[in-house]
């Protein structure tokens, strides 16, 4: 198995949370993840606390950190799941976070803002992480809020490449879809039409992303 690289103290100026947590989580994700689920955990990260920098919020930076690394992980378990892959991740999210030593709270905080990014609606009064992963991933995903990213992105798209995400992210939708037609999943890809979406989105065209 390859090496986990040491975990970065910024990634494209965007500061890296350096708590035990943060770092078991880091090497958590480069061990569970496939790559493009990887790089796109880490952008969410980076777009979520520069969103939060452009709004002038606070919040907590662990907790995005680690929800942002684990948000993804029950689509690559498809097969297994008993629930839609963001509740199944985040059960899972919340047991790992409390092994590895966050405050309960904290950890029903990453949960539940693993859960909430698949839902519409999101607010302020779900948790500011949860507002800020659920932005970060519809930036990244869709290229909503693009524009709020424009001081970070050439140094995260370096560091983290989108390469062959948009494929490899709507294939694994629709995995769940086929066998999960009342998940969130469904609603992107049958009702928001997520692949026509995703074709339309500034990041189109541009595996590297940093334009």
């Amino acid at each position: 198995m390859p090496s986990v690289p040491r975990l970065p103290r910024a990634i494209g100026g965007v500061p890296v949370p350096g708590d035990l947590v943060s770092a078991a989580t880091w090497r958590w994700a480069h061990r569970a993840l496939p790559r493009y689920l990887l790089a796109h955990s880490v952008r969410a990260y980076c777009w979520g606390a520069s969103i939060a920098a452009v709004e002038g919020w606070s919040f907590d930076r662990p907790i995005l950190w680690t929800a942002s690394l684990m948000h993804d992980y029950g689509l690559t378990r498809i097969p297994r799941n008993t629930m839609c892959f963001e509740v199944e991740g985040a059960e899972i999210a919340r047991a790992f976070l409390e092994r590895q030593g966050m405050a309960r709270g904290a950890a029903d905080r990453a949960a539940i803002a693993i859960i909430l990014h698949m839902e519409p609606n999101v607010t302020l009064a779900d948790g500011v992480e949860a507002v800020l992963l659920d932005r970060a991933t519809g930036l990244d995903v869709r290229g909503d809020g693009y524009e709020l990213v424009d001081a970070v992105r050439p140094g995260v798209m370096h560091a983290f490449p989108r390469g062959d995400f948009d494929r490899r992210f709507i294939s694994a939708i629709r995995r769940e879809v086929a066998v999960r037609s009342t998940c969130q999943s469904a609603r992107l890809l049958n009702v928001t039409d997520l692949p026509g979406w995703m074709a339309r989105s500034p990041w189109a065209g541009n595996a590297a992303g940093g334009g």
